[in-house]
């Protein structure tokens, strides 16, 4: 084996090691649910995760993605995230100011390009999440690769948000689809 096709089989196999976002994370996994959730979000940013003034964590944030994965998660000020949120970031995920995440949401930024018929997965590429302003995910809601979810919006438990979702609407389903409009906020959907 020459040592550049060794190189990239290294590269590849670490390629997911963080070594000081997993010392931080190790150190918030200690901490029972439901506490400490201002002292959470300290060892995230320590750890090199962007988190907003004010934002508080509820549980532990699983991070998965190979590369930089902190540069590619945002997560504005005065957001609330539940316990077990699961962020895959071989794209950009950011989460703008007054978001709440329930728990065990999983956001889905990785997919893959139909193969042959004998390797259906084919190349994987990445599309980037944008959850607006004040928004709130219920429990479990998954998000699929390239959605933007509009200031203001409700997502139900359990959906599955493949498409964008409007501001101010309540959305829900597999796959999630609007089920009526929400009285809006002047302004919310500008930065302040």
């Amino acid at each position: 084996m020459n040592g550049g096709k060794l190189l990239d089989i290294v590269r590849s196999e670490f390629g997911g090691c963080h070594p000081r976002l997993h010392f931080f994370q190790g150190l918030a996994a200690l901490l029972p649910a439901e506490a400490f959730i201002r002292l959470r979000p300290r060892l995230y940013r320590l750890g090199g995760v962007r988190l907003g003034h004010g934002t508080v964590l509820s549980g532990r944030l699983r991070l998965t993605g190979a590369g930089p994965v902190t540069r590619r998660l945002t997560i504005g000020a005065h957001c609330y995230l539940n316990e077990n949120t699961t962020f895959n970031l071989g794209g950009e995920v950011v989460l703008e100011d007054n978001v709440s995440v329930g728990m065990e949401c999983l956001f889905i930024t990785n997919t893959h390009e139909m193969g042959a018929s004998a390797f259906r997965a084919g190349a994987v590429h990445a599309k980037p999440i944008t959850v607006g302003r004040g928004a709130w995910l219920g429990a479990r809601v998954t998000v699929l690769p390239g959605v933007k979810i509009g200031a203001g919006a409700v997502v139900a438990a359990g959906a599955v948000v493949a498409k964008d979702v409007p501001p101010n609407v309540l959305a829900g389903g597999i796959p999630a689809k609007v089920i009526r409009e929400l009285p809006g906020v002047p302004g919310l959907e500008k930065a302040p």
